[in-house]
């Protein structure tokens, strides 16, 4: 019944379209001759098919088909409104007198408050160098500790003994000198009694001498004290044993002990930066320059471990170290009268420094700075006390008293 009523709908349709296309050719045909033979030309006239014989079944649907649901669409959360940063206003900050002037931001909400200028740390003034020496200018005759300054001003009498006061050595502080001295014997003179070692206290300020105190007991002529780096033990030489070593000591006169044993004799100890004490022993047949480390002989009990640095057929002695303690200086008679040689810490590159054939020089200690030596040299008569300018090797008497002045050591 579906079918025959859906045959005649589509009868009545294609009835229509041809009434209709008939109606438009005629009026074509009346209004464009070529239109319409144009049409007639191109478009055949189409074979009727009986409406019973045409096939619609393809134009029917096979099945019921379900609608596919639209998904509802995902709600996008609202997106958070940003918040505004602070508002920052520059101000300037007033820098130090001595700067140059810096703009910084500061924030309006949280003011920082501008930095007070940091004074800046007073500059420490140098402590003044001082050369102490031994000189003969006591009012009896006798040797004093005279300490001046590098260019021959202020000198100061230390001492002020009866009795002979000799060999000064600075402390690494250079507010403490240790000495050789003869007060407490009776005769007061080197040589005829056992010496002892002293202490005393200097300021360099004004050159004033402080306190003196005792350090060793005078069982033995002792002599020649040097400072250990640290400033806590001297070393001095004595023949306290029966003949001459190095022996070891505290400032305050406790903890002797004895450093070398040879049965040779060992003198003037110089002990150096690096813990190593210089010293002159004829343990080799004469007199030459040796070096002991102090903290293996001390543990070892024996000083096996010194050695021989120069080896020379002549004399070689008071050895100083250097500031850096890369070299030393000594005196030797190798070019017939004592000159000032300087070596490396090795004993290699002996040289002379002072070549000064028709005197006699000895002693030679360094300025801190290592550019300078102070030495006593008798090349004006009498011995003088001189310094040297390694740079040019140009002589300065800064003494120039007409007594002995000798035995100098420059202070740290």
């Amino acid at each position: 019944m579906m079918r025959k009523r859906w045959t005649a709908i589509l009868g009545v349709a294609a009835v229509a379209c041809l009434v209709v296309a008939g109606l438009g050719a005629a009026y074509l045909g009346r209004t464009v001759p070529g239109v319409a033979r144009l049409l007639t030309r191109a478009t055949p006239a189409p074979t009727a098919i009986p409406l019973g014989e045409r096939d619609f079944t393809q134009l029917l649907p096979t099945a019921t088909q379900t609608p596919t649901a639209t998904p509802e669409p995902t709600a996008v959360p609202p997106s958070p409104t940003p918040t505004p940063a602070p508002t920052r206003t520059a101000r300037a900050i007033d820098p130090p007198a001595s700067a140059t002037a810096v703009a910084t931001a500061a924030a309006t909400d949280t003011p920082s408050p501008s930095p007070s200028p940091t004074a800046a740390p007073p500059t420490p003034t140098p402590r003044p160098q001082w050369i102490a020496f031994e000189s003969k200018r006591g009012e009896h005759g006798d040797y004093e500790i005279v300490a001046m300054r590098p260019d021959g001003s202020q000198p100061t009498n230390l001492t002020q003994s009866w009795a002979d006061d000799l060999a000064p050595a600075w402390a690494p502080d250079g507010r403490h000198i240790a000495f050789v001295s003869l007060r407490d014997t009776i005769s007061g003179k080197w040589g005829l009694e056992n010496s002892s070692i002293y202490g005393m206290v200097f300021d360099p300020a004004t050159a004033a001498a402080g306190e003196v105190w005792r350090i060793t007991d005078g069982e033995g002529s002792d002599g020649w004290p040097t400072w250990s780096p640290d400033g806590r033990r001297i070393a001095f030489h004595s023949d306290r044993s029966g003949n001459w070593d190095i022996w070891v000591v505290n400032a305050d006169g406790s903890g002797l002990v004895q450093l070398t044993t040879s049965p040779e004799n060992d003198r003037y100890p110089n002990w150096g930066p690096g813990g190593k004490i210089a010293f002159t022993s004829n343990r080799g047949g004469n007199e030459d320059i040796w070096v002991l480390d102090v903290e293996a002989a001390l543990s070892q009990g024996d000083d096996s471990s010194a050695v021989n640095l120069t080896r020379a057929a002549k004399r070689d002695r008071y050895a100083i170290w250097s500031p850096d303690g890369r070299q030393l200086t000594f005196n030797t008679n190798r070019d017939g009268n004592f000159e000032v040689y300087v070596m490396n810490a090795d004993g290699s590159r002996p040289r002379n420094l002072s070549n000064s054939p028709k005197s006699t020089e000895g002693l030679a200690d360094w300025a801190p700075d290592g550019r300078r030596l102070v030495f006593y040299s008798d090349r004006g008569g009498n011995k003088e006390v001189y310094i040297l300018d390694l740079a040019s090797l140009k002589w300065t008497n800064i003494s120039n008293h007409e007594a002995s002045d000798e035995y100098c050591a420059w202070s740290p």
